[in-house]
């Protein structure tokens, strides 16, 4: 299975609700609420929404890569961005979670924040060397322990065939859920992850109204255009006919 998904997946023992202040707090003020979901439903919605689900004390962000992007694979430290912040400002000592992977180029990223610091990044994909700050999680560390190195770069064998290795980033789905299990208790691709992804779990999805009525309006300009261009061409043909008659008819 080809996996996309973007998760902020934060310790909420307090079972805080707030989610106007969560929206607010990563930027998305302006989101309104649009309709529940699944997370199987939500967990790539490609829509430029946030969805906000709750599971095992934790409050889980699918964002759509919307704060991921900057969080992970734009990361050159361990500093905090704007939203992550923002999310602190709420959670101050809480452990924030984050987790993001794409199938088509095996990437893969997560970071832990404790505290209000971030203590743990990572990034790689088929096209991007391993990027790394801070200590290793005890999860990692799992994974990391059946693995050899070879001019600098992490190999393990492939379980299937031994004769065969498998670079760093085609462990994607290993890292991203192991990682994300660290806090959910259950790993999404395997089936204890089930009843979270697909049955009794569900998100409320929060959309750009604005946005969406900019999307309708262009999509009307565009057709007002179109239909201008087709009178236009039209009128020409009409009008072509007309001098054709008048020339070779006189």
């Amino acid at each position: 299975m080809g996996w996309k998904s973007s998760l902020i997946i934060i310790e909420n023992k307090e079972h805080f609700t707030d989610e106007e202040a969560v929206l607010k707090a990563i930027g998305k003020g302006g989101y309104t609420f649009d309709k529940e979901l699944t997370l199987d439903a939500c967990i790539y919605p490609n829509d430029g929404s946030i969805n906000i689900g709750y599971y095992n004390s934790n409050m889980i962000i699918s964002d759509d890569y919307q704060i991921t992007t900057n969080a992970l694979e734009r990361a050159t430290s361990l500093q905090l961005t704007k939203e992550e912040k923002g999310l602190t400002s709420l959670f101050p000592k809480a452990e924030i979670v984050s987790v993001a992977c794409h199938s088509v180029v095996n990437y893969h990223g997560y970071s832990l924040i404790q505290n209000g610091a971030k203590k743990r990044l990572k990034i790689i994909s088929s096209d991007t060397p391993l990027i790394e700050f801070g200590e290793k999680m005890e999860e990692e560390q799992e994974i990391y322990k059946t693995s050899y190195s070879r001019d600098g770069k992490n190999y393990w064998k492939d379980t299937y065939d031994p004769e065969e290795e498998l670079t760093e980033d085609q462990l994607m789905e290993e890292f991203t859920f192991g990682i994300a299990k660290r806090r959910l208790g259950v790993s999404l691709d395997k089936e204890d992850g089930e009843e979270l992804l697909f049955e009794k779990v569900l998100f409320k999805k929060y959309i750009n109204t604005n946005q969406a009525v900019d999307v309708t309006t262009t999509k009307k300009h565009q057709r007002k255009v179109t239909w201008i261009k087709y009178g236009i061409i039209v009128l020409i043909l009409i009008i072509l006919q007309i001098l054709k008659r008048v020339i070779f008819g006189s």
